[in-house]
């Protein structure tokens, strides 16, 4: 057998190596306690707890969501001598707060190292009131509170966090990453449109009575959003108050039966198809049977209308005349191209479902989708695809943060026949049609109002609806989009032409002059 003894010379060696490990470690540990890297460990701890969350502006630079530097306060379990006279005098001090509450928090804290975190984000009067019980065990820790100035105009769009100011809805969602890095973010908000649509859908949400209301205002040659309100808000300050209604977004989350204005798509096809034209004929004279079913339309018409009379009096049979043109082919392949049989591409979080009958698109869906039911989709669906149909034909993705220049333009979806024939064809309904109350004189408004009845056990209640205009001006040469919806409103006239219309009309005519357009009579005026 072998020796395998080792060598006592080696032995020492080996020791001697561990040794100076040893020692190499216990000079990095003087190191780090006696110089500044002892400071660099606190600092990255102390990160953890107070790291400053980036701002938030509107594209103006009105800042819309920030960091305000506040205290917190804990109770020091090991300096605690009477537990139930340190409760006694917090619950004394906060009168929301349960005295059996905090004599239980800090009795189940007796043996823990840390402290216990009692309050957070105390006012300095409540910091000077703490104060002045000069009671041994109270501490004040720094600390951050996110602060929304503009409070529930916009807290659908910007969103808001919890506690540990993490996002939980909205921007503050969508790019929580960036904005824990402390990197700004510039929305395509303007607060001042925004602030305007807000208060304009606030005011008839009341007169009209309707259970919601909500609202988009777009570039329609860039996808920017320049407005997103949905009613009943809640302060983002104090979002922990909001019920569940309150922070439901209507606009992006909520997926809905349209209604009228998706007859815009039923002529586009057609149009685009070369299948009809302006003047064209149809008999709307009777009810279309499909079975045990009858559509009719809403109020009564001669029994003849053009393409144009029928788009400009939303006649449900004349639409269904037409789509009979089109077909199912057509009409799903044409709806796809727009977008609405797939989720809506864009950087928000929580967007609705579409909801369509794609493995069973019967000719009964061919009817009821050309005029907006049997097909569901959101309110930014709707936004982005009328914008495509008004702006040549490019269907952008929606930008919520503020573009530096102006995006590539996707492909071209329609022809410019097309195009122009659908201005017109939108400036009527505003001009002779059901959206007059939209008509703000020299703006020149086109669009098309929506009245749907809403889908309740297998049926549709007549008696509630969801009323909507969506509208782009100057529509011949259009630069923004306006779409409301009131949710059951409950009002002597419910439909849109009486509801959503005079509202977005109001919107346009106090946002244009924000936007740098000016009324075709007063720039006559000047010349």
């Amino acid at each position: 057998m072998e020796n395998t003894k080792i060598p006592y010379g080696r032995l020492k060696l080996l020791f001697f190596v561990i040794f100076l490990i040893f020692l190499f470690i216990i000079f990095r540990l003087v190191y780090i306690v006696s110089t500044k890297d002892a400071n660099n460990i606190k600092n990255i701890y102390e990160s953890k707890n107070s790291l400053k969350r980036a701002d938030i502006f509107d594209r103006n630079g009105v800042l819309l969501a920030t960091d305000l530097k506040t205290k917190s306060l804990y109770v020091s379990s090991v300096l605690v001598r009477d537990p139930k006279l340190v409760a006694k005098a917090i619950t004394t001090s906060f009168d929301d707060l349960s005295y059996d509450d905090i004599l239980k928090k800090i009795t189940d804290g007796k043996h823990s190292k840390h402290w216990i975190l009692i309050r957070r984000n105390l006012t300095p009067s409540q910091v000077e009131m703490v104060e002045k019980l000069q009671i041994a065990g109270l501490i004040f820790e720094d600390d951050l509170i996110r602060v929304y100035p503009q409070k529930n105009i916009a807290s659908h769009y910007v969103g808001y966090v919890d506690l540990d100011r993490k996002g939980l809805s909205g921007i503050e969602m969508q790019y929580d990453r960036q904005l824990m890095m402390n990197r700004d973010l510039t929305l395509a908000m303007d607060v001042r449109i925004q602030d305007i649509l807000f208060d304009e859908l606030n005011k008839a949400k009341e007169e009209f009575r309707s259970k919601s209301a909500s609202g988009i205002v777009m570039n329609v040659n860039t996808g920017e959003i320049l407005g997103l309100v949905s009613l009943p808000s809640f302060d983002a300050n104090i979002q922990s108050d909001a019920q569940p209604e309150q922070r439901f977004n209507m606009v992006a989350n909520g997926s809905y039966e349209l209604g009228s204005v998706m007859k815009i798509f039923t002529n586009a096809m057609a149009f685009e198809h070369n299948l009809i034209d302006l003047e064209d004929i149809f008999y709307v004279g009777e009810p279309i049977k499909y079975g045990k079913f009858s559509i009719k339309d809403h109020d009564n018409h001669k029994p003849q209308m053009s393409v144009k009379e029928i788009f400009a009096e939303s006649s449900n049979i004349g639409t269904i005349k037409i789509a009979e043109k089109v077909g199912i082919y057509n009409q799903k392949e044409f709806l796809g191209k727009f977008g609405f049989l797939k989720k809506v591409e864009a950087d928000f979080p929580g967007l609705g479902r579409i909801m369509a009958p794609l493995k069973n698109w019967s000719e009964i869906s061919l009817y009821t989708i050309s005029y907006g039911h049997g097909i569901a989709s959101t309110p930014l669906h709707l936004a982005l695809a009328t914008s495509a149909i008004v702006n040549g034909g490019y269907l952008f993705k929606p930008s919520f943060l503020k573009l530096d220049e102006p995006p590539k333009l996707p492909n071209k979806l329609l022809k410019n026949e097309t195009v122009e024939k659908m201005k017109i064809l939108m400036r009527n309904v505003v001009e002779e049609g059901t959206g007059k109350y939209a008509n703000i004189k020299g703006y020149e408004v086109g669009g098309k109002t929506g009245t749907a009845d809403r889908a309740e056990l297998g049926g549709y209640n007549e008696g509630q609806t969801l009323a909507s205009f969506v509208g782009a001006f100057p529509i011949f040469e259009p630069k923004y989009l306006v779409y409301v919806l009131f949710d059951r409103p409950n009002y002597s006239f419910n439909t849109a032409g009486m509801v959503a219309a005079p509202v977005a009309g109001r919107v346009i005519k106090n946002i244009a002059p924000l936007l740098s357009i000016k009324a075709k009579n007063e720039e006559s005026k000047k010349n």
